[in-house]
Formats: C-alpha cells, structure tokens, sequence
C-alpha cells in the first residue's frame, strides 16, 4: 500500500491518532493499521476528484491538506 516512505509515515501517524484516540488499548495494533490503510484509500479517492481549497478541507476537518503548501501562502493583511 505505502508507495514511499511519506506515505508510509502518513499511515503510521494516523494508526497513532486511532489508537490515542481509543485510549491506547493493547493488542488491537492490526486494527489501527487497518483503519490508518482505509483512511488513506478514501482520502485518495477524495482528493483525486474534489478540488476543494486547503482551507476549506482543514475547516471541515478534513485529513488530506497539504500543510506545508497552506503554511507557505502569502495571507491578506498579514
């Protein structure tokens, strides 16, 4: 699945958050993996078709931003 080792890493991060997120259970690793694996296939599919703005998807709370271009904008009156 991972194509490279950011996406590998993408995967990793988002197992983490799942298994913060439900208290660091034990023994439930494969799980976590499985999810960050459907997390990334979805948003794939989301982001191969939706052009919608960075901002916008980090308002709708929304995983596939790309950070780093969106920290790099120049900002009205900033």
């Amino acid at each position: 699945m991972a194509a490279n080792r950011q996406d590998e890493q993408w995967l990793r991060d988002r197992a983490y958050y799942i298994w913060e997120r439900e208290g660091r259970p034990h023994g439930r690793a494969l799980n976590h993996w499985l999810q960050a694996i459907g997390d990334a296939t979805r948003v794939r599919r989301v982001s191969d078709r939706d052009p919608t703005p960075d901002e916008e998807r980090i308002l709708a709370g929304r995983i596939d931003v790309n950070m780093p271009a969106l920290l790099t904008k120049d900002v009205p009156g900033g």
